[in-house]
């Protein structure tokens, strides 16, 4: 694909960050995952992301403080999104390796200019008069430079504004500054358009005849809350050059699509489409060049351990990977699962610089493959609809369809919205977005309402108590009891100022509590209120707390009555042995966590959890079942980590210096700006606002119960800690030596005693088989000369202890009968139920006669149901004693129905 003498992408990629490292002596930094530490984006967007902890002063920097990499990115959602634009245009991308070199208070302007013109001018040696710079409006000292030391013409460099040269913050606050890009004329006059050049025509720059290879970011000002710029102290260095744009220019292509980085995969889709790129339509050229596209990108995001899924990140995958299929199918005629037959080129371009494509190569294929299929279930159906939607739309004059009905489509057939929106585009339509997250955000509301405990902010009572008594102060990390102050009282909803009564359920809010509430999938504590002034002791119970913002709301119930009213002290106790035992089980998830990354790799994402005193469940995404081998391992792993004893640390940080120490973080999860990091030794570190043991031999043992699957890439692993584990421990010994003494053997000798009863069993129900098919033969026999004798059909009941010595007659008689007109309904009362088979010839079949009917309206006379084909069926019912009314309706029926004479 490459034209000789040009440079391959792989071939730039290396050259850039050879030139940088070997002299200049920057660190070769690898490429950060597509997950980003960052919980502001959903996907890596840029080059310079992984670094900002250093630029923000939070990490130190690397030694020499400089650095250069080819950085993963993805732009697919939000305002940075280039998704309506890709395969349209000649250099957009959902997915895009981003070159760039970094100072860290090292190199500044001047520096950083001679070096990208260097690499650019003779490194890769594109013409000098070709190449046209654009600098901030008031960045003489780069004007400067490009004009005095690097030899640019003072007509090639372009003053542009705050939109297209200046970056920055990347929040409210932060480090910025001015930009200089360097652009490249990449084709020239060749168009009426584009005549002149962008001194008297800046809006060439914008046009596909110019490209944008290079920007430099100076980060040489600080933002402060209210707005003001003022001077760093240590001034950084952020570039950035897109591999795929300059591999464009070098290899002389007109669109990204064409170089080495992408053709291949634009012609293999070509050749499981059977087509041939530009020789056909305009529109088959943008389905092969989106199929290159998103595949690329779903493929990095699976490595990544993105899963398709309905939520955050794993949406936009799932979105991209169906956005691609039905292209394929609509505008290619793909036919069934297609896309995953692209993964392979993906890796054989990548795995030299991303050898994650090769390690996981299987799991993307096989991740992939699963949503194509899940799709394709329901893309038939949903499409129909949709089309239904358009034809209403037009019928009513409309051209938005309606934010419900799109809900709809995602809610039911799995319509990404962004699908459903190119779809609706292609007929002339718009859809309402707005109306779409609205349902988007009705429906989560109704969920979060639905269970127990969840509850927001925007509830009126609760919002008004926390404007009026401010938050909860949570003690319980330290301590299990305090004294409290009622700040709040809620009864069914209302704000109350006192409350008492037997039996009376409450809800009451104290300035300080020791009780944790239910949060990051460990449940509340229990516990109780007391207090021994009055007339009266008192004592409520309380039976949960959840969190409601930052409010801690507890249940509570009095015990013998009482009365409490709002402004009275309280001494609040939690439960230590329900704490403790929660406690057990939420450090016991961390373990199983760890010993899952462990054992199955780093795409082990945790996809949620449930931790209370009895038990607990980790979910995490992966796409097949574990196997017991790896169950076993997982268990090992976990258990001999709590041999280990080690103590668990606590260290509360910021959420960005926490992420990049290597804490792991569930993506779903809100964090608060300084976050809490539970360590034990190298083991596991996670952030986690949950309880813990003090020391992991606290935990004793851990016992696995059960793993499966929850919902598409997400499993589901359960297991028990401490007292819990050790007594089923204990009830799976007691129940084994039960079965020992049954067997009179040895518990060592169980298993081998077992298998050899179940070949007894084996050769007894051999020869039982044998035996029922004897008399089968005899009772058949009988059956066939009343056929001969009195009718053209066989209703009877039989004596059979099986159902299958019952299936067993009703196949005989029907092989016995052969091509007669016949038709058998056998009956029999097996452990006091109703069976019934029945077998019909294929002539009276094609007559109408069905056999899964009649054991059908036979087995509802008998209080049951069943069916099955129209020529062999059976069904049950649980009144075995209306089996003669049965018989006689069903024999009448026959009677009624069939005319032809068995003979």
């Amino acid at each position: 694909m490459t034209p000789t003498g040009t440079l391959s992408g792989q071939a730039i990629r290396e050259k850039f960050l050879s030139f940088f490292s070997q002299k200049y002596g920057h660190k070769i930094t690898p490429s950060a995952s597509l997950v980003p530490t960052n919980p502001t984006v959903l996907l890596t967007p840029a080059g310079m992301l992984p670094f900002v902890p250093i630029f923000l002063g939070i990490e130190p920097a690397p030694k020499p403080p400089r650095a250069v990499s080819s950085q993963k990115c993805a732009r697919v959602s939000g305002k940075a999104s280039d998704l309506e634009y890709v395969g349209r245009t000649p250099r957009h991308h959902t997915f895009f390796e981003m070159l760039g070199n970094f100072s860290f208070g090292d190199y500044f302007k001047e520096q950083a200019i001679a070096m990208a013109w260097e690499f650019i001018t003779e490194e890769v040696k594109l013409p000098k008069d070709k190449l046209w710079i654009t600098v901030f409006e008031t960045d003489l000292e780069s004007r400067d430079i490009w004009r005095d030391k690097m030899g640019v013409p003072e007509e090639r460099i372009l003053f542009c504004g705050a939109k297209d040269n200046f970056w920055g913050p990347p929040g409210a606050t932060g480090p910025c500054g001015p930009c200089s890009e360097i652009h490249y004329d990449h084709l020239g006059e060749s168009r009426p358009e584009w005549k002149g050049d962008p001194s008297t025509n800046p809006a060439l720059l914008e046009s596909d005849r110019f490209v944008e290879v290079w920007n430099l970011v100076f980060m040489e000002l600080f933002k402060d809350g209210d707005g003001k710029l003022s001077p760093l102290e240590k001034k950084n260095v952020d570039t950035g050059m897109g591999l795929e744009r300059i591999t464009m220019v070098l290899q002389g292509k007109e669109n990204t699509f064409e170089t080495d980085l992408l053709f291949p995969l634009v012609d293999h889709a070509a050749k499981l489409a059977k087509v041939h790129y530009k020789k056909g339509s305009p529109q088959t050229d943008t389905a092969l060049k989106i199929l290159a596209d998103h595949i690329r990108c779903v493929s990095f995001a699976v490595a990544d351990g993105i899963i398709p899924s309905n939520e955050g990140r794993g949406y936009i995958i799932r979105m991209l990977l169906r956005r691609a299929v039905r292209y394929g199918k609509q505008h290619l005629n793909l036919q069934g699962a297609f896309l995953h037959q692209m993964v392979s080129t993906v890796r054989d371009l990548y795995q030299a610089a991303y050898p994650e494509l090769k390690e996981k190569y299987q799991f993307i294929v096989d991740t992939v493959k699963a949503e194509e299929n899940r799709f394709l279930e329901t893309l038939e159906r949903g499409s129909k609809r949709l089309e239904e939607l358009i034809e209403e739309a037009k019928a009513s004059n409309n051209q938005i369809l309606s934010g419900d009905e799109i809900f709809k489509l995602y809610d039911t057939y799995g319509f990404p919205l962004e699908l459903t929106a190119d779809i609706a585009k292609e007929k002339g339509f718009s859809v309402d977005e707005d109306g779409f997250e609205a349902a988007m955000k009705a429906q989560k509301q109704q969920a979060r309402s639905a269970r127990k405990g969840d509850r927001i902010v925007d509830d009126q009572v609760y919002s008004r108590i926390l404007e009026e008594v401010g938050p909860t102060k949570f003690v319980g990390y330290d301590t299990l009891s305090a004294q409290a102050t009622v700040k709040a009282l809620i009864v069914e909803g209302e704000q109350v100022e006192a409350v008492g009564g037997t039996n009376q359920a409450f809800e009451a809010v104290l300035d300080v509590t020791p009780f944790y509430a239910e949060s990051g999938g460990q449940v509340g504590d229990r516990g109780s209120f007391s207090r021994d002034s009055g007339p009266h002791g008192l004592t409520v119970v309380v039976s949960d707390v959840m969190k409601v913002g930052e409010l801690f709301v507890h249940q509570c119930l009095f015990d013998n009555g009482g009365n409490l009213r709002v402004g009275e002290t309280l001494s609040a106790q939690v439960d230590p042995v329900s704490r403790q035992l929660s406690a057990i089980h939420h450090t016991a998830t961390h373990l199983i966590h760890a010993a899952l990354r462990k054992v199955l790799g780093d795409q082990v994402a945790q996809a949620g959890s449930y931790v209370s005193s009895e038990g607990a469940r980790f979910d995490f995404t992966f796409n097949r079942a574990l196997s017991p081998v790896e169950l076993q391992r997982v268990e090992f792993i976990a258990n001999k980590e709590i041999l280990s004893n080690s103590s668990r640390l606590v260290e509360e940080m910021d959420i960005d210096s926490a992420k990049q120490s290597g804490a792991i973080a569930m993506f779903d999860e809100k964090y608060a700006d300084l976050v809490r990091v539970i360590s034990y030794g190298a083991f596991t570190k996670e952030l986690c606002g949950g309880t813990h043991v003090n020391q992991l031999g606290e935990i004793g043992l851990i016992k696995i119960t059960s793993e499966g699957a929850i919902a598409s890439g997400v499993r589901r692993i359960e297991y028990v800690a401490g007292e819990k584990a050790y007594r089923l421990f204990k009830q799976v010994e007691s129940e084994m030596q039960k079965t020992a003494g049954l067997l009179k053997a040895p518990v060592s000798e169980v298993p081998a005693k077992i298998e050899k009863l179940l070949e007894e069993l084996k050769a007894r129900e051999k020869s039982v088989r044998a035996l029922e098919e004897k008399i089968a033969s005899g009772e058949v026999k009988q059956m066939l000369q009343a056929y001969q004798t009195y009718s053209p059909w066989i209703v009877t009941q039989v004596d059979t202890q099986r159902v299958d010595g019952l299936k067993m007659m009703a196949e005989k008689l029907a092989d016995q009968l052969g091509s007669k007109t016949y038709v058998v309904l056998l009956a029999s009362n097996i452990d006091q139920k109703a069976h019934f088979v029945s077998a019909v010839s294929k002539n009276l079949v094609a007559q109408g006669i069905s056999a899964g009917e009649l054991v059908k309206k036979a087995a509802a006379i008998c209080e049951g149901g069943g069916g099955g084909r129209p020529n062999f069926a059976q069904a049950g019912g649980k009144n075995p004693a209306k089996i003669v009314q049965a018989l006689a309706e069903m024999n009448e029926l026959i009677q009624q129905t069939v005319s032809v004479p068995a003979s």
